[in-house]
């Protein structure tokens, strides 16, 4: 499990004044569709930086919402994504749906695991928590992990303005 968290942390690397605009351009685009709330154990992040995307590969297609505490340039600490698994091959993986989900590093630097969460269906949604250490949270942190990856290999090819 450590090793799933390691793994998210070192590919979520990056600087806040590294951003590059067009990692925002779409701000509009890939932000429709989210909740305008998060969970509690969040708090305020209207103060935070927002690098927004969106994908399509053969495996899978979404968008993101990658926010850069100021406090702490380094890592994004909430990200939140919505991910479409076209070629689902576990059981888990078939039955995960689309639904948006939040992974928050709540304590920088404390090894512990994300908290994670997934937005339920309905009229105003509540979140459900994604417990540590299940089946559906190392296959959260497996999504997560891919959704990091094709972000850093966007802004990896694309040169600087």
């Amino acid at each position: 499990m450590q090793r799933w968290l390691a793994l998210a942390l070192l590919l979520a690397c990056a600087t806040g004044a590294g951003a590059r605009p067009d990692d925002r351009a779409g701000s509009a685009d890939a932000a429709s569709g989210f909740s305008t709330s998060l969970p509690g154990a969040v708090g305020d992040v209207s103060s935070w930086e927002i690098v927004t995307g969106s994908f399509e590969t053969d495996e899978a297609r979404g968008a993101y919402l990658l926010y850069v505490n100021p406090a702490r340039s380094a890592i994004y600490q909430l990200m939140r994504y919505r991910v479409e698994l076209r070629k689902a091959v576990s059981p888990e993986e078939q039955r995960r749906g689309v639904a948006e989900r939040v992974a928050f590093v709540a304590r920088p630097g404390v090894r512990e695991p994300m908290l994670c969460w997934e937005r339920l269906g309905g009229e105003a949604p509540p979140w459900r928590e994604v417990a540590p250490g299940t089946p559906e949270y190392v296959l959260e942190m497996s999504v997560l992990v891919r959704v990091l990856a094709v972000h850093r290999a966007a802004r990896t090819a694309t040169p600087p303005p």
